[in-house]
């Protein structure tokens, strides 16, 4: 009977380990055993010499063993300057169905990414700005996990969900398309080949055709996508008016605000212009992802001369920053647009209102400190020292060359200088009572706005993969609308064209949508 008990416990512990959510609330739990000795020296040889090479291990994810995965170094700062430091605790990323195809995570993950929270002494960049920016667009999931390696305990690490196929299941509905990274693969390697000219990483400004002049910058793993990545670059530089034909613009919006309210300059926005990802969809519309975000909330913070910016200069880190820079043409084109620009204005402002001037932000970090405090107390690896650790929601910290900016130090007075911005303070039009209502093969739309003197807009989609699009609302009597000037703007839209929407309003200084979250957020067609 005892061993009947055992058995059965034994069977309902591993029946729980595999149904926990590795991206779910709680410290995850990663034990990796190699079979050399020396593997630490084996995986060091690996990344200088084929850096995608692997090296197999076993490996058990709360519980759950996973045969022949493999295993590398990952990173280049984080990396490289770790180990020049002499420093053991590495960022890996770990492929579970390396030789096993279709040995997966249970939500379908095959790949482990763990960081070592480099220039971070709070750990907490990473899972609090992913935090944020998921109520907003599509972002990978983000958590802590204590990692063991041959045994013995290694410390705690970030764990990032991947950005890959089953990522994109899971946020668009469909599998396949075109992801691009936008991330340099060498930052030192030097372009040679004849009629390139000098590039930015990947910053999307045009250079030729050659997809040649891109792969320092890019990475495809079809070249298919070279073809559709060039086009959007073209489209973006020469012909901007068009841009909604090959790019969610809103979802770049998202991302351009989100970069901005958190001060994460180690990104598209910032002097390296990286640290993104897109996902080009079955009709060609690329869909912007943002990725590594070890530095937000200033933990990068080099201007475009790579000149160190003050506490200050960070706090007050302007709501449009590189608005005029041509380096950066996300920025730069996509603003001069004045619905885009006023859009834009309005998610930070939504930002701002929701996560920095209500205290959440500082609310949620206080509740990750407590809950990895003992993990970190015993991690004898990690890159800062346990009073690092402690003091690094207040104060400053030195890490090598440079200075981290307490994540509380930043954000509270941040937060006061958005929200008392002008641009934060602009008035915006009211939209009211959104309906959507069938006629036949057709849905009339109809919602009640005040101040929208420059224009209001339906936005529309038929499936989940793609952006959606806009139609003109009129309150002129026609295109369905009853009475001209009431207030009451109307559309009206074949019904197979619509099974998402939200609306968008423009005035004199600001715009709006509603909901405010759209379009992450949106109405659905009864």
């Amino acid at each position: 009977m005892r061993h009947t008990l055992l058995l059965t416990l034994f069977c309902l512990s591993g029946f729980q380990a595999y149904s926990q959510d590795f991206y779910g609330n709680g410290i995850q739990e990663v034990r990796i055993e190699f079979a050399q000795k020396n593997w630490d020296v084996k995986l060091d040889s690996l990344k200088k010499v084929n850096p995608d090479a692997r090296l197999l291990a076993t490996a058990w994810v709360n519980g759950q063993r996973f045969d022949s995965v493999g295993v590398r170094y990952k990173g280049n700062s984080s990396y490289f300057r770790t180990r020049n430091e002499t420093l053991k605790k590495l960022p890996m990323n770990i492929k579970l169905d390396f030789k096993k195809k279709g040995q997966t995570l249970k939500n379908g993950q095959n790949t482990i990414k763990l960081s070592n929270a480099f220039l971070d002494p709070s750990f907490l960049r990473d899972p609090l700005s992913y935090e944020v920016i998921r109520k907003y667009m599509p972002a990978p999931q983000c958590n802590f996990a204590k990692v063991y390696l041959n045994g013995k305990y290694w410390g705690v690490y970030v764990n990032s969900e991947s950005v890959d196929n089953a990522f994109i299941k899971k946020h668009f509905g469909i599998e396949g398309g075109q992801i691009v990274k936008c991330d340099p693969d060498n930052w030192k390697k030097v372009r040679s080949q004849t009629g390139c000219p000098k590039g930015e990483n990947a910053s999307l400004t045009y250079l030729n055709d050659n997809a040649g002049c891109y792969d320092a910058f890019y990475e495809v793993e079809n070249p298919v996508a070279w073809k559709l990545l060039i086009n959007l670059i073209k489209v973006l530089n020469k012909t901007p008016d068009q841009i909604e034909t090959v790019l969610d613009v809103d979802q770049a919006l998202w991302m351009l605000a989100l970069n901005n309210a958190l001060v994460n300059l180690d990104s598209y926005n910032g002097s390296l212009s990286h640290n993104y990802y897109l996902w080009f969809d079955s009709s060609n519309v690329a869909h912007p992802i943002i990725w590594d975000l070890n530095m937000s909330f200033g933990g990068w913070r080099r201007d475009f001369s790579f000149q160190e910016m003050t506490d200050d200069q960070l706090i007050q880190y302007s709501p449009l920053a590189e608005f005029e820079n041509l380096r950066r043409p996300l920025i730069s084109k996509l603003l001069k647009n004045s619905l885009y620009r006023k859009i834009y204005l309005a998610h930070l402002k939504t930002i701002v209102n929701e996560h920095l001037a209500t205290g959440q932000l500082m609310t949620r970090a206080q509740s990750m400190i407590k809950e990895i405090d003992p993990w970190v107390k015993q991690d004898s690896l990690k890159l800062y020292t346990y009073a690092d650790f402690q003091n690094s929601m207040d104060k400053s910290m030195k890490s090598g060359p440079d200075n981290v900016i307490g994540l509380k130090q930043l954000m509270t007075k941040r937060s006061e200088f958005l929200a008392k911005h002008p641009l934060m303070n602009k008035p915006q039009p009211t939209i009211a009572e959104p309906l959507a209502k069938k006629e036949d093969q057709k849905v009339k739309v109809t919602a009640k706005l005040t101040n929208a003197t420059k224009g209001v807009w339906l936005f529309y989609r038929s499936k989940q993969q793609n952006a959606f699009m806009r139609a003109p609302m009129v309150d002129d009597g026609t295109n369905g609308d009853q009475a001209a000037g009431d207030g009451i703007y109307t559309t009206m839209l074949d019904s197979s064209l619509i099974k998402h929407w939200y609306v968008a309003a423009e005035g004199e200084e600001g715009a709006a949508t509603l909901p405010e979250r759209a379009s992450f957020e949106y109405f659905k067609l009864d």
